[in-house]
This record gives structure tokens, sequence and C-alpha cells, in this order.
């Protein structure tokens, strides 16, 4: 399933009118990565049941068609917590372009993490105290929590709700002190501040 998304992810038209900020490989490396995180550290200790692994399995198979969604639903419809079946939705409307979708996923899998972390109910609210205290063990669905956040904002942008994704951001900016997800270089470029070379040495130097 990932080397399929991941092909798509990699082939991803950029030219949408509204968003030409996006066309530059960072973005394209952005959009990899987030379709490419391996969650299996969130999930091992709890794996779903033999039925959810074999529709996941079979979702893969047919990856192509909307069989994959009638499995992945069934799925979702069976474990609608788990961490491995939202994050396989998540890829999958990712892949076909449902953004809204997708989003409403993210905010799912997003809430699964708050929830044991014991975070604020409103990420608006979050603080980089927060995270790091007591969370030390916990810095896996901590990242997790994070790349959620920005995986929303990528999409919001894609809709056209740049100031959604640009508040996102922005909070990830300040929790996140040292930039480890590069929110600031994704931030530029959303923002059509910095040229494309510009943005990518911000990204390294993160």
């Amino acid at each position: 399933m990932r080397a399929a998304v991941c092909q798509y992810a990699a082939s991803i038209d950029f030219n949408d009118a509204t968003l030409l900020v996006f066309m530059n490989d960072l973005l394209r490396k952005f959009i990899v990565d987030l379709l490419s995180f391996d969650a299996e550290p969130l999930f091992f200790d709890h794996p779903p049941s033999d039925e959810v692994v074999q529709l996941l399995q079979q979702a893969a198979e047919n990856y192509g068609d909307r069989q994959a969604e009638v499995d992945l639903q069934r799925a979702y419809h069976l474990a609608p917590d788990h961490l491995m079946v939202l994050v396989a939705l998540f890829r999958y409307y990712v892949y076909r372009q449902q953004f809204s979708e997708a989003i409403d996923i993210s905010q799912q899998a997003r809430e699964v993490i708050r929830q044991k972390l014991d975070l604020p109910h409103d990420w608006r609210a979050l603080s980089e105290t927060q995270l790091s205290s007591g969370h030390e063990n916990d810095m896996v669905m901590v990242r997790f929590y994070l790349l959620c956040l920005k995986g929303e904002a990528y999409l919001y942008a894609r809709r056209g709700d740049l100031e959604k994704g640009v508040a996102l951001l922005k909070k990830i900016i300040e929790v996140d002190s040292k930039d480890h997800l590069g929110a600031t270089a994704l931030l530029a470029v959303i923002n059509g501040n910095e040229t494309t070379g510009d943005v990518e040495a911000t990204a390294i130097s993160g």
C-alpha cells in the first residue's frame, strides 16, 4: 500500500492556479514523508483483530479501485479508533484527493492520541511544555500528533483554506521550537515569502 501511495504522491499535479506556491520539490518531499509515516510503534501493543488486518490487506491489494474503500470502511466500522485503520484511511483519501475526508480522519486519529497523552481538547491551547513534560517515553505519539496537524495544514491549503492551514502551522512552530517537522519552511511556501531555494535551505537547517 505504501509504495502505491508514495508513487502517487510523487506524481501529484501542483499546477492548481490557486496554489502555485506549492510547486517545488520541498512540498513533494513533505507529502511523501507524510504518507510514509510508520505508525506501527503507536499500535503494536494493541494489534487489531484478524478480520481487520485481512480487510486492510485486501484494501492494499485493490488500492486502485473503489473496493479498497469498501474494505477500509468495513475495517473502520469494526475498529473506528484503531490507528492502523485511521492511518490506512487517511492515506487512501489523500490518494483519491478526497481532502475533506482525509482531514476528518486525521482529526479522529489526533483525538486518539490526545486522549492517550491527556492533551488539551483544543489544539490552540497546546503548549510546548505540555508536549514535553511527562511524555519523554511517548515522543512517537507526540510526533504523530504534530504530523497530523501538519498534514491537516497542507490539506486545508490544497482546498484553498489558507487561513486554516497557516493557523495550524503557526501552532506547530510555537510548540516545536527546534522545527523538527519543518513547519517553518512549509509556512514560508504557503505565504509565498521565500524562494524555493530559501525554503529548502530552511528545511535542511531544521
